[in-house]
């Protein structure tokens, strides 16, 4: 697509050449968007939006000094705070997190310094909760026109200023967002392993905490991922692509099963980004349980264990040294349990009794 096609802020965007002039990293993107929009004044005002997105997306990383003496004189002109010293990165997420309060993300207990004003704060932060048990799916709209379907045992929290001058939310477990657009007001979703910003879009995160790996797939739009830990990574995701979040331990068993003899790892999280194939014929595994679809990809019995018990509300224990390591790949719609571990008998040799909501798999 040409840029002269460009009609949306998402265009610019998810346009590298854009995020290199907006952030200032290359003198050539950047002498070519000047003349670009000399040349372009019909195109001025969705790239000024453009740029403003930009700058409330990637935090207003760069002139964060100069953030920080706007925010001590906007809080606070008559008392003056102590000077913030450069400690690494330690002191730029600091700063960074303080600028989002000037664009409205807000933090109304950052500069309280009693641990019973910040628990004050926390209670009082959030103003609706929507919460599943196992077995449960729900669909509901959120008071910006945002369609959310949470999955099973999962839970998301609604910031008390919702839709105010922010939009945030948390998770915990699974859920498919469909985000009304506000190009004034980006929608953020917080989890334990990474924080997302969004604009207007379609896309699936998952994260449950008993869970090694966190997940986000975004099926059209632009979102931008920030994970959280030692070393922070700030990534754009782009429509089709699945960024993985691996946490310590599931490293660290990795690296235990592989008999790794290299010097240990400092502790930090590792991510992969993968390309999921766009073929309308073919389903996208990942959201196969927003349609009460469950799928299962080259997945052993380790990883389906947690999904069967949400999925059915049951209780699993496998039984044999080899038993968590059979793999499978299948798709089920309105089958029970009983009907899907017969299925699964087919492809790897097992036995299991059911007792109640009590399920033991074990080898044959």
């Amino acid at each position: 697509m040409s840029h002269k096609d460009y009609k949306e802020v998402e265009d610019f965007l998810i346009d590298d050449t854009f995020q290199q002039y907006c952030a200032q990293e290359n003198e050539q993107c950047v002498q070519y968007w000047e003349r670009y929009i000399q040349q372009h004044p019909e195109q001025q005002d969705v790239i000024a939006r453009a740029q403003r997105v930009f700058a409330v997306l990637t935090g207003h990383k760069r002139p964060v000094v100069q953030q920080m003496d706007n925010l001590r004189n906007t809080i606070n002109p008559q008392n003056k705070l102590q000077p913030i010293k450069r400690w690494g990165k330690v002191a730029t997420s600091i700063a960074v997190a303080a600028a989002l309060t000037l664009f409205g993300f807000v933090y109304l207990g950052y500069f309280k310094t009693t641990e019973t004003a910040m628990e004050e704060l926390a209670m009082s932060a959030t103003a609706q909760v929507y919460q599943t048990i196992k077995g449960e799916k729900k669909t509901f709209t959120l008071d910006d026109g945002t369609m959310v379907t949470l999955n099973s045992e999962s839970k998301l929290e609604i910031d008390r200023d919702f839709g105010k001058t922010t939009r945030q939310v948390s998770l915990t477990g699974e859920a498919y967002l469909d985000v009304k657009k506000d190009a004034d007001k980006p929608f953020v979703l917080h989890t334990n392993e990474f924080d997302i910003r969004v604009l207007g879009t379609s896309f699936n995160v998952k994260a449950y905490p008993d869970e090694l790996a966190s997940e986000a797939l975004l099926i059209e739009g632009l979102i931008e991922l920030k994970s959280k830990g030692k070393n922070e990574n700030s990534i754009v995701i782009k429509p089709n692509q699945k960024v993985t979040i691996y946490k310590n331990e599931m490293i660290a068993s990795l690296e235990t099963e592989a008999k790794k003899t290299a010097k240990p790892k400092a502790n930090v999280k590792e991510i992969a980004i993968q390309d999921v194939p766009n073929d309308e014929k073919q389903e996208v595994a990942d959201i196969a349980w927003k349609e009460n679809r469950l799928a299962m990809v080259d997945q052993d019995f380790n990883e389906l264990k947690s999904i069967l018990e949400r999925w059915y509300d049951i209780n699993i224990t496998l039984k044999g040294p080899a038993i968590g390591k059979y793999r499978f790949t299948a798709t089920f719609k309105e089958e029970d349990i009983n009907q899907v571990l017969k299925a699964l008998q087919k492809v790897e040799p097992f036995n299991y009794e059911i007792h109640g909501k009590d399920v033991i798999i074990y080898e044959k």
